[in-house]
């Protein structure tokens, strides 16, 4: 490739560059952080496809198309939630090799050739495509994994192709497309408690597994630019696939990224779990690259590793501290509600059961569990002294965004329950039911143990008991060395229940959950997506539920008191005494 071919290629990526950064600074105060995030991915995937469109060679033009399409994927993924979209992937990797490079032989280190058939050069092309993306979501189920390891694992893969002395300009081109992407969208990267979510994991892992046989087409061994690849994911490589084994075969599931949760159990934190674990890798990395190019490229890789971990380590600790900073608190009426996304929280559930905290409550209020604590002080308490406050109601966090402290993530009670249960499937936590009429908490039970292979539900019980079996019920708890209590009596039976037996329950963690049982059950039907991103689950619930009218006529009050104090003219004092729990 000619120099001045070079020079057009970095012209144009610059180009989009300031495009990029213009976006960003441009709307970043205009947005939430959620429509942020999501803007910033689009504006990736697009970058992405400009790049493509200018592109002067056909097979690197394939390529980002082959990679916008998996993005394009992704966001499907994302947005039909639950639906298994993956087998399109490998439709993605067959377009690839039909019109793009592909693996047309191997050459072993003997400098002999094994030269494959048209449809069997098809075929592992296909899947050599298709399984990348699905390998980095899997990755991305820890939070900051992914984005940390594509950094390290694109940084170093650039580095050795670059100082190879084959003609790779396509690959070249590649990488100077992704690594200047990289750093202009550098925050969305590199975060200790982010995942890239399915359409970046998507795009990047197309593009990875594109990048990695480029040099087929040009007469260049495949091992060489495969060799890398599988050094810096052999780890992740390994645990997935005894991962997938346990799940086949043993009622335990091992679950994902071993060594990551070993080193949580051992006390470590979060970032610093994630960042050895992609440590480890980058070290297989460079051993393999030093088997393959040598001791010049070994050397390269050695000193970019040790800067990239610096630089990224000091980015980790930053998202770190400012995710437990208490300005991340918004407080409405006296309760403080945590600003935290959903994957943070389970870390910090996982944490606590790790370390053996003592008896950790979770509250999810809505908008009428705020204005209950306007006139029940105990109610009040409970949600202040609670470990996690996640915002569960669309009249809540709208609420707290006119009020200048917007939260960036929903957490509705129903999923990070389920969250949790899955979590909880493959680390081996013991799940207590309680709550519900008679027979919805087995139900429940049984239906997350289908869904979860390898959950142990510990115990359930329904919700119809006297007071004086309550010792009884926690004696029981006790005994079943369950971890996770979910109770569903409803706001605030439920956070009474807990603030006065959770430690009698022996439960780590404790969390109330209203009626989630019933929709889990299938007692309830959860609203369809398009009625929660209108916002209105409560009237699709009330359809269901029609008795629930008398608290639909209390949101005009939350409303009033909303107004009230975004003009400042609400006089309530959170410390004032109120011992009145039949106000609301």
């Amino acid at each position: 490739m000619s120099d001045s071919n070079y020079t057009l290629t970095v012209f144009l990526v610059l180009f989009v560059a300031v495009i990029c950064i213009f976006i960003q600074k441009f709307f970043k105060k205009y947005l939430e952080s959620d429509q942020y995030y999501y803007l910033k991915d689009i504006t990736l995937v697009a970058a992405w496809a400009l790049c493509g469109i200018w592109a002067p060679d056909r097979p690197l033009k394939i390529t980002i198309a082959a990679g916008v399409a998996a993005a394009c994927v992704g966001f499907c993924q994302k947005v039909t939630r639950g639906k298994n979209l993956r087998f399109l992937y490998f439709i993605v990797g067959l377009g690839f090799s039909l019109f793009g490079p592909r693996i047309a032989f191997i050459e072993f280190a003997q400098g002999e050739y094994y030269y494959l058939s048209y449809f069997a050069s098809i075929a592992i092309s296909t899947l050599w495509i298709g399984i990348f993306p699905i390998f980095f979501q899997e990755i991305d189920e820890i939070p900051g994994m992914c984005g940390l390891l594509l950094t390290v694992s694109w940084t170093l893969v650039s580095i050795v192709i670059m100082l190879s002395s084959q003609n790779l300009r396509e690959a070249v081109q590649l990488c100077i497309i992704g690594m200047v992407l990289i750093l202009v969208f550098w925050s969305r990267h590199i975060h200790a408690y982010r995942r890239l979510t399915e359409p970046l994991t998507a795009l990047w892992g197309t593009l990875f597994a594109g990048l990695s046989i480029f040099g087929v087409s040009k007469g260049v061994a495949f091992y060489t630019l495969a060799v890398l690849p599988l050094g810096l994911f052999m780890l992740p490589l390994i645990e997935t696939s005894i991962s997938v084994v346990s799940a086949a075969f043993s009622p335990k599931p091992t679950g994902n990224l071993i060594l990551y949760r070993k080193l949580l159990s051992r006390g470590m934190d979060h970032a610093t779990s994630v960042h050895t674990v992609v440590m480890i890798c980058a070290l297989i990395g460079c051993i393999a690259a030093f088997i393959q190019t040598g001791a010049t490229s070994f050397l390269a890789l050695m000193a970019a590793t040790v800067a990239l971990f610096t630089v990224t380590g000091i980015f980790f600790r930053y998202a770190a501290r400012s995710d437990k900073s208490q300005s991340r608190k918004p407080d409405l009426w006296g309760i403080r509600v945590d600003n935290i996304s959903l994957n943070y929280a389970l870390t910090q559930v996982q944490h606590w059961i790790n370390k053996g905290t003592d008896h950790c409550m979770i509250v999810t209020p809505d908008a009428l569990a705020a204005l209950r604590s306007r006139t029940d002080a105990r109610y009040r308490k409970i949600v202040r002294n609670a470990a996690l406050v996640l915002p569960d109601g669309a009249g809540l966090i709208a609420a707290l965004k006119l009020l200048h402290t917007p939260i960036q993530e929903r957490i509705p009670g129903v999923e990070f329950t389920e969250h949790i249960c899955k979590r909880a499937s493959y680390e081996g936590w013991g799940i207590w039911l309680l709550g519900g009429t008679p027979g919805i908490a087995e139900t429940a039970a049984q239906k997350l143990t289908e869904k979860y292979p390898g959950l142990i539900i510990s115990g359930t019980r329904d919700g119809y008991f006297k007071d004086e079996e309550t010792d009884k019920i926690c004696q029981n708890i006790k005994e079943s060395g369950a971890r996770i209590l979910f109770v569903g009596l409803g706001v605030p039976k439920q956070e009474y229940w807990l603030e006065e037996n959770l430690a009698s329950s022996g439960a780590t963690v404790g969390m109330g959950i209203g009626g989630t049982m019933d929709v889990i059950s299938g007692k309830l039907t959860r609203a369809p997506i398009i009625w929660q991103k209108l916002c209105l689950e409560w009237l699709y619930r009330t359809m269901q539920e029609p008795w629930r009218w008398r608290r639909i006529l209390k949101l005009p009050v939350f409303a009033f008191y909303v107004i009230l104090t975004a003009f400042h003219l609400d006089n309530f004092n959170p410390d004032q005494s109120n011992e009145d729990p039949e106000a609301v």
